[in-house]
């Protein structure tokens, strides 16, 4: 996500000030229970005793500058984890189909399992660090990614290579949740933006450097080194959390009076109640709409990456992991260039029209330029391959459509914020949810569409549709003021404090630095 993001997570880690529980449970930022361990099930016996005192010995805003880069490192490294672990091993999946002695479909179905559950989990593991303090749940989470991913390599069927990918999702994926918890407790509002432009810097480069490192090592270790390579940097995420990380949640915090597991599961209700709600707001419906077809579409593309450079330019693994750079490379630079654009517009349209006239639907204005791009990215990279051009045509094509990508994710990120004051982090819960679990299950049909039609068509078909999507983005441009003052109207949920969340200067950020992407 752009320069903004820091802006977005600061909004939302500040609402727990206000008592915001949608903030509370996204971020883990919530109120702990320090009643004394009760006996419960062993899943409960067994947090109480990695915990210790789940509570901050002293204010961890009060830290060292050396102590708060080294809790930013380890909680970076912690979010670099699982979206590592996502498409490591995508460079030898004809290798893997090989050896497991089933289609590209069935390896597909082994990512579409990953993805479905990381975008899930991690509402579950914010929620149990509601009650248990988010240390143990590190330790937890990561121990689980540990030994699914050891499992994984160990896989002698498809079955067990489903199974245990969702596991290894189910412990990887926690690291950006709770990583961002830990962010908010050490650092005050002033300062938390350059942290977590290092803390995002893994949901954006990890994918990109799993399938570059992937590459090497299928090439010349086998499928299954990727995994064992995913269990040793868990382990080192495991070893720096629990010898080096502190519990930064704070004593200050009001106590609870339910018991553990009650704190827990009521949590999880509230996770899911105010996402059902946002469903009845036609922005925040049509914009997850939108926003689920574009994640989609990136997820339809990547399987088919490994399976067009090996066939039709003879390419091995490590080289197949650096054409997946030229993805990697074009979601940077879109990252950096919409963060940018789309500070610009709010600047120049505060200037032009005044700060009390600017409002959030005016942010998607930013969007545009994937109007163009997306599509042509897809044509690009659909007819010289088609044609079998020579490898730059769809090299550049993946480029151009990553640039694209960012700035259709960005500024629809950031619009959740500007116009869900207090409330973002349940319209971003649901536009994660959906966009996952429609990505997992676009990703199982993917190379066999490609193999059946070929690339041409359905890349085609793919930019056609992102063309079609081009209009769930005007209708709420246009419209989606009306509809959210209604939705708000109907609901009772107009922000009680910020009439123009637009109006105020911390809803704008204008430093490039602090570049970030979600994951």
């Amino acid at each position: 996500m752009d320069s903004t993001t820091a802006k977005v997570i600061d909004k939302s880690l500040d609402d727990f000030t206000n008592k915001d529980h949608d903030s509370i449970i996204i971020h883990s930022i919530a109120t702990i229970d320090q009643a004394p361990p009760h006996k419960g099930s062993t899943f409960e016996k067994l947090l109480f005793k990695l915990k210790g005192d789940i509570y901050a010995a002293d204010d961890p805003r009060q830290y060292s500058l050396a102590k708060k880069k080294l809790i930013v490192f380890i909680v970076a490294l912690g979010g670099i984890y699982g979206p590592l672990s996502t498409l490591i091993y995508l460079p030898g999946i004809l290798q893997m189909a090989r050896d497991l002695n089933v289609s590209i479909e069935g390896i597909n179905a082994t990512m579409s399992a990953y993805v479905a559950l990381a975008g899930l989990t991690p509402l579950f593991w914010s929620s149990i660090s509601d009650t248990y303090g988010r240390r143990p749940v590190y330790i937890m989470s990561v121990s689980i990614g540990i030994v699914a991913s050891i499992l994984c390599a160990s896989s002698k069927n498809i079955a067990m290579l489903i199974v245990f990918r969702a596991l290894q999702a189910s412990g990887a994926s926690s690291g950006q949740t709770l990583g961002a918890g830990s962010i908010g407790d050490v650092f005050d509002v002033a300062d938390r933006g350059k942290a977590y432009g290092v803390f995002f810097i893994g949901p954006l480069l990890g994918p990109s450097l799993g399938t570059l490192i992937g590459g090497f090592l299928c090439e010349f270790l086998g499928w299954q080194s990727t995994f064992y390579f995913t269990a040793i940097v868990g382990g080192v995420v495991l070893v720096l959390v629990a010898f080096f990380l502190p519990e930064t949640v704070r004593k200050t915090r009001p106590k609870v009076v339910e018991g553990k597991a009650s704190s827990v599961f009521k949590n999880l209700r509230m996770a899911f109640a105010p996402m059902i709600v946002m469903l009845g707001d036609p922005t925040i419906l049509i914009m997850t709409l939108y926003g689920s077809i574009i994640f989609a579409s990136l997820f339809f593309l990547n399987p088919t990456i490994t399976v067009t450079f090996e066939t039709l330019y003879n390419y091995n693994a490590w080289q197949v992991g650096l054409c997946y750079l030229c993805l990697g490379a074009g979601m940077i630079c879109g990252s950096v260039l919409s963060g940018i654009y789309s500070d610009r517009i709010i600047q120049d349209l505060r200037n032009r029209l005044g700060s009390e006239n600017v409002y959030p639907e005016l942010r998607l204005k930013a969007v545009y330029p994937s109007f163009v791009l997306i599509p042509a990215g897809y044509l690009l990279y659909a007819w010289t391959t088609e044609k079998h051009l020579a490898v730059y045509g769809p090299l550049i094509g993946l480029f151009v459509y990553a640039v694209g990508q960012m700035f259709a994710v960005n500024p629809s990120s950031v619009y959740y914020v500007d116009s869900k004051p207090g409330r973002s982090a349940s319209a971003v819960s649901l536009n994660n949810c959906a966009r996952s679990l429609l990505g997992a299950i676009v990703t199982i049909f993917s190379t066999s569409c490609v193999r059946s039609a070929g690339s041409g068509i359905v890349f085609t078909i793919l930019a056609a549709i992102s063309v079609l999507n081009i209009t769930f983005v005007l209708l709420v441009k246009v419209y989606g003021r009306k509809w959210r003052t209604a939705f708000e109207e109907r609901t009772n949920t107009a922000p009680a404090t910020v009439a123009n969340p637009m109006s105020s200067d911390n809803s704008l950020s204008v430093s490039s630095d602090n570049m970030q992407q979600k994951a």
